[in-house]
């Protein structure tokens, strides 16, 4: 028998890069770990063929037994096409992945069989059952899986090359309790770890098909710090021997800047970047949404202490919450000039299904009649409860003027020029996995984007960054390189910022809203988005 596994379609986010497909000659951010993960699962004799819409079009006449689909929340509606369309073709479609797991009404009645929770185990029961011609409608799975028995993703049957990044996990929980987080509500807080052994193998699966970066998808990279440390140990250790053909990332807590031998840890393995849910500059809002871990220490300092390691910052960035004003967006738009943090998914807060914050303003009879498939959260303006302290209205247009001051060439050039000029030569140089003849074929091609122009501002914005940060702070080939990075990667903020809110220099950082007379207007603006229809999943 065969299942087609399927990665619906991705609207366009801050997160697709979309901007650097021209650059990179990519088609997609991410690997679908997901489904690679799914078709490992998967028990001979069954045949399993992977098609990932964001990368290729998916093969309504392909004669798999069994099509198993895979969204998040954001995929939802092109889901529904897939699975209609199959389904009128008479396939029998099973529906899984993290928005089907948080709320699984959602697909009730709209295939044919849902699978809930953590695959590992119940994967392999549905197909049993499938099988003998017995599959139930619904598997949940119940209480928490093994990570140490997960295999190695099958990245073996996708092209990598299409992708900016491979996705691998360590471990799946948090141990903090975020009051808008999901991740609680289906991992739990005690984080379960794989084997640094059972890691290092998937390291080198990705590396064996193509891959140059990967991203840990952890909720928390160093939940378990112990782990986290020795995890490092032989991430450090395979890339020397390897000759550093790996670099990676991960999303982590603000206290890793609390644990110098965890820095040069993550510098040692060749980790080029850290995404770390700062969210707010306000301790109020911090404490409102229980992410008292931000409140211990000078966020400030502690920034300026992973800079000096050689790794950039990548913040997740919220406004919306009810200790936030209308002052929210100056302080936000300061406090990360001041940072040095080039890239933020800022976004509004939104309410998730069966999350705490859900809960709390559904009691207070806060939440929107809208749908939770159209919010694209990080990095766009979506918003399904009424603010505290603001309208709708002004938060979507604080939002704006927010999002577009970010990215304005000035704006943007400053902040990466004061996170490269904190690195400082703590260890000692290696080798990047980007020295090599695609990432020179790339640069060529950046600086012909830069420089062979007649878009003045853009050429003016690469050659001013450039000279500011060739004077600023000691040498090192891991800042250049984090230069050209994210100098490239503007391009992609820049035109999601211009195609959904507006040009960024069409907003002015010394002039916030609010603070004049008169109602602030945008044509791009979403003015529109509690215009939705309803969703039953609303009043669940």
């Amino acid at each position: 028998m065969k299942v087609y596994l399927i990665n619906p379609r991705f609207q366009p986010t801050i997160w697709s890069f979309e901007g650097l497909q021209p650059l990179t000659g990519t088609r997609f951010s991410t690997t679908p770990l997901g489904l690679a993960t799914v078709a490992a699962l998967t028990p001979r004799p069954w045949e399993v063929e992977i098609a990932d819409e964001n990368v290729e079009d998916i093969n309504f006449e392909n004669p798999a037994d069994l099509i198993a689909i895979s969204a998040f929340n954001v995929q939802y509606h092109r889901a529904l096409e897939i699975i209609e369309k199959f389904r009128k073709l008479g396939k029998k479609v099973a529906v899984g992945g993290p928005y089907n797991s948080l709320f699984p009404e959602a697909f009730e009645g709209k295939c044919d069989y849902r699978i809930v929770g953590e695959a590992e185990e119940i994967w392999p029961e549905f197909l049993r059952d499938f099988e003998q011609g017995t599959p139930r409608e619904l598997y949940r799975a119940t209480g928490k899986v093994d990570v140490r028995k997960s295999p190695v993703p099958r990245y073996d049957l996708i092209r990598g090359d299409r992708y900016n990044m491979f996705s691998l996990q360590t471990s799946r929980g948090c141990p903090f309790n975020c009051e808008f987080c999901d991740i609680i509500v289906m991992d739990g807080r005690v984080p379960r770890t794989k084997t640094v052994e059972q890691v290092l193998v998937e390291v080198d699966h990705c590396v064996k098909q193509g891959a140059h970066y990967i991203v840990f998808g952890d909720a928390n990279f160093i939940g378990n710090i112990s782990f986290a440390r020795e995890l490092l140990k032989g991430l450090a250790d395979y890339s020397k021997k390897n000759g550093y053909p790996i670099e990676f990332s991960c999303e982590l807590t603000i206290n890793v800047a609390h644990h110098p031998d965890l820095l040069e840890l993550f510098q040692a393995a060749n980790f080029y970047s850290l995404f770390v849910g700062i969210e707010t500059p306000r301790r109020a809002s911090l404490v409102e949404s229980g992410k008292l871990q931000n409140t211990r220490e000078n966020v400030l300092e502690d920034i300026k202490r992973i800079h000096s390691y050689h790794i950039t910052v990548v913040a997740g960035m919220i406004v919306g919450f009810d200790a936030d004003d209308k002052k929210i967006f100056k302080e936000h738009y300061d406090f990360l000039q001041e940072l040095g943090i080039p890239f933020t998914t800022c976004g509004t807060l939104m309410a998730l299904p069966n999350t705490p914050l859900m809960k709390r303003l559904k009691v207070e009879g806060r939440l929107l009649d809208l749908e939770w498939a159209e919010m694209n959260g990080h990095g766009s303006s979506d918003c399904n409860f009424v603010p505290k302290n603001m309208t709708l209205k002004e938060l979507h247009q604080g939002y704006n003027w927010l999002s577009r001051c970010l990215y304005r060439y000035d704006s943007y050039g400053d902040r990466l020029v004061t996170a490269l000029n904190r690195f400082r030569n703590l260890n000692p140089e290696h080798k990047r996995a980007s020295l090599d003849f695609k990432f020179t074929y790339l640069l060529f091609k950046l600086l012909a984007y830069y420089l062979l122009t007649f878009d003045l501002e853009r050429m003016k914005f690469f050659a001013g960054t450039f000279w500011r940060v060739a004077k600023g702070g000691p040498f090192s080939v891991s800042k250049w390189l984090e230069f050209f990075r994210w100098i490239a990667t503007h391009r992609a903020f820049r035109k999601y910022v211009t195609e959904t809110q507006g040009v960024p220099e069409g907003q002015d950082p010394k002039k916030p809203p609010f603070e004049e007379a008169g109602d602030f207007e945008d044509p791009k603006m979403k003015s529109t988005q509690i215009d939705r229809s309803p969703a039953a999943v609303a009043s669940s």
